[in-house]
């Protein structure tokens, strides 16, 4: 699990310093332009929530595939993935950079933010095809158990957008100083990096897959079973995505100082949740393979194991970010408001990290087996029922302001975590999902 998990760690690290490194330089422009990205996240993560989602279930069918020694069957499953996720992308692209001004007005984004998220926004909408692509990419590597070479990709491109960044924001050199835009622009670049040399990869067959040009023929038969299993996790991750999107317009009811502690604080906890992502990417893996090869009491012993590791190694995570909250803070803004609010956050809603690691790695537990409506259901209930119900009550009706929503947020973890891991002890996720005749024997390499 180890072996798997801390590429997937280093990889969602880099993720995290994408956004870190856009807030670093943005925040030497002004604490406007540095909360403007901050802003947009939660629309933009709406759309990759759909990516997201069937490509945990392009990995899910690639790893029982792979457990089965069925190898035709993990490229077909390749093929439809990379095809419907690219028409798809095209027109939520389009959607995003259309309804981006009236959705940031919904979201009530404040005045000094507003053109600046706007711009942010619209530039990444244009990208989206070329993120959708990436994210396919590794997670096909991680229904083969590839996770190196994932992470070797995203260093690439996390050098290639640092090194962008100040010249597309400042201008520096022969380069127009674009600002915000900048950030963006060298986002999607890098990007692209991931995606064409994925793309390469995959065609070569040199990772374990052949990319087929038969296979990318969509084909609404061999993609229905895809389907099946990937919208419990589209509803998931979009109605967490809608939800983050809820949250951000609470939270810029109280002001643009608060946007910004908010955007970097989540930036900061996003470094910590590595661990559960690394985590919940490598039981997907792990419990998608032995499903496939029928392995049912190991898969139960790993399920078990990865659950309560990910809990201990993240309660000893939140006390060193305690620790050095304010100097992190001071990195990357200068504002004493932001950097105190921002040491509140921190101290108050790092409590529940460990409890979302617990609620993380049981849902991958269901999601490697292909039993997505568990995390579905605990996922709505823990972002709306839970989550945005009790920051809006705590934080406005019953006027706790900040502390209120940092509470609720807290609260909506703890009880999360717990409920999905109650819910994994049943083990009702112990079924794999590919067809019977798939079966362990001789690889098939569809010769």
């Amino acid at each position: 699990m180890a072996l798997l998990a801390w590429p997937v760690m280093v990889t969602a690290a880099l993720q995290a310093l994408y956004n870190l490194v856009d807030a670093f330089w943005l925040g030497r422009l002004s604490t406007a332009a540095m909360a403007a990205p901050g802003m947009a996240w939660p629309i933009l993560f709406f759309f990759m929530s759909f990516a997201g989602g069937l490509q945990g279930a392009g990995a899910t069918f690639v790893a029982q595939y792979f457990g089965a020694r069925d190898r035709r069957g993990a490229e077909r499953s390749a093929g439809q993935l990379l095809a419907f996720l690219f028409l798809g992308s095209a027109v939520l692209g389009t959607l995003g950079f259309l309804l981006a001004p009236t959705v940031l007005r919904l979201i009530r984004a404040p005045s000094e933010i507003y053109p600046l998220a706007l711009t942010y926004l619209r530039i990444e909408c244009a990208g989206l095809p070329i993120m959708f692509l990436a994210q396919a990419f590794g997670g096909l590597m991680l229904g083969l158990g590839n996770t190196r070479l994932t992470m070797y990709l995203g260093v690439s491109s996390l050098v290639l957008n640092a090194v962008l960044d100040p010249l597309f924001i400042f201008g520096w050199g022969p380069f127009p100083a674009w600002g915000v835009a900048g950030a963006a622009a060298a986002t999607i670049l890098s990007r692209t990096g991931i995606a064409a040399v994925g793309l390469l990869l995959l065609s070569s067959g040199r990772v374990g897959l052949k990319l087929h040009l038969r296979d990318l023929r969509p084909r609404v038969g061999e993609f229905l079973p895809i389907l099946k299993v990937g919208i419990p996790n589209v509803v998931d991750q979009a109605s967490t995505s809608l939800g983050f999107v809820v949250m951000m317009g609470l939270v810029a009811g109280f002001g643009t100082a608060v946007v910004a502690s908010y955007t970097v604080g989540n930036r900061i906890i996003n470094l910590i949740n590595v661990v559960s992502w690394g985590a919940g990417s490598a039981l997907v893996a792990m419990i998608g393979q032995n499903l496939g090869a029928c392995q049912y009491e190991r898969a139960e012993s790993i399920a078990r194991r990865g659950i309560a590791t990910t809990f201990v190694v993240l309660v000893g995570l939140y006390f060193v970010t305690l620790a050095v909250r304010r100097p992190l803070f001071g990195i990357f803004v200068n504002d004493p408001a932001v950097i105190r609010e921002g040491a509140f956050y921190i101290a108050i809603f790092g409590t529940s990290i460990p409890f979302f690691g617990l609620f993380d790695a049981a849902a991958a537990v269901f999601r490697g087996s292909g039993h997505t409506v568990p995390p579905m259901v605990m996922a709505i209930v823990r972002l709306w029922a839970l989550r945005v119900f009790l920051a809006w009550l705590l934080g406005y009706p019953l006027g706790l302001g900040t502390t209120g929503m940092w509470v609720g947020m807290t609260l909506s973890n703890v009880l999360g975590g717990v409920a999905m891991v109650l819910w994994a002890q049943r083990g009702t996720w112990k079924r794999r999902v590919i067809p019977a005749a798939a079966t362990t024997g001789p690889l098939d390499t569809g010769r």
